[in-house]
């Protein structure tokens, strides 16, 4: 089941939502400053359930266990 996770900012007095990572048969960042997140920075499912991830750090775990070999998991390199 794939996942969509967004992050809420604040754009002056209005929050906005943006999109940092897509589950699938595993887990990448899809924007490229995602990964500088504090790992305590919450998270939440855009189109689908959390299935147990609530905060960056829980993504960054997920990806850890995503196959490094298969490039197209993976669209932003985490440092």
């Amino acid at each position: 089941m794939s996942t969509t996770f967004g992050v809420n900012i604040k754009n002056g007095d209005q929050d906005e939502v943006v999109e940092v990572a897509f589950r699938s048969n595993g887990m990448r960042f899809t924007n490229d400053l995602a990964w500088l997140l504090e790992d305590n920075t919450p998270v939440f499912p855009l189109d689908n359930t959390a299935q147990g991830v609530y905060t960056i750090g829980d993504i960054k775990k997920e990806i850890k266990k995503t196959d490094p070999n298969a490039k197209y998991w993976r669209t932003v390199e985490m440092k």
